[in-house]
């Protein structure tokens, strides 16, 4: 029998909202591998929030007048985007974003060999953002540390690529195949996959507890 849970956002403030993490925190306490949370956690926050990202970033496209499937209109909005996050001066497009219908979907499926992790944002990903997806995947193979993959491989055009790369350094540290992460558009949507095998993470709560 399988079960899932689902938790829909048009924007998450994880410092606010601790659903996700104790939803997560009761399925491993009750199979016992309570010190893989934080892990699980950390990679669920990390898709949902691109998801939301992504969905601002399409926001403030409009509001400037940029078309985010334009090459030269998607580089200068993407860098006005950058700057205006690490300056804090977004604007709140929450209300927006919940007018226009723009969400994001994390969904768990507990299954016989796995946890299986869906996150699903309602908005197809442009070329730009598939092949940094893919270079993401293609580097982040190569760290364990992704400090490390921040100093040699960031790049000022937006978010540095560590988001997919602290994911994949995750995945690594759990003995979770990387052919388990897929990223892609589908129908109009980006969705997002990750099987975590049950035994993977049973090996990993008992390295955690020998250690």
């Amino acid at each position: 029998m399988t079960e899932t849970k689902e938790f829909t956002f048009h924007n998450w403030k994880p410092n606010e909202d601790h659903s996700v993490y104790d939803y997560l925190n009761e399925v491993f306490k009750t199979k016992g591998m309570e010190s893989v949370t934080s892990n699980i956690y950390t990679i669920a926050k990390d898709l949902i929030l691109n998801g939301t990202k992504a969905n601002y970033k399409r926001l403030f496209f409009q509001s400037v007048a940029l078309d985010i499937n334009h090459p030269a209109d998607y580089e200068l909005g993407v860098r006005m985007f950058k700057s205006k996050v690490l300056s804090g001066s977004l604007p709140d497009f929450e209300s927006l974003a919940v007018e226009m219908d723009l969400w994001v979907k994390a969904e768990f499926l507990i299954l016989e060999d796995c946890l299986h992790l869906r996150v699903t944002n309602n908005q197809a990903m442009v070329a730009p953002e598939i092949q940094k997806i893919r270079n993401s995947f293609l580097h982040a193979t190569d760290y364990v540390d992704i400090m490390e993959f921040y100093l040699e491989r960031a790049d000022d055009s937006e978010g540095e690529g560590i988001g997919i790369a602290l994911v994949i350094i995750l995945l690594k540290f759990l003995g979770v195949p990387l052919n388990l992460f897929t990223i892609e558009n589908s129908a109009g949507y980006t969705i997002a996959n990750i099987q975590f095998p049950w035994s993977c993470l049973v090996k990993t709560q008992n390295m955690k507890k020998n250690f």
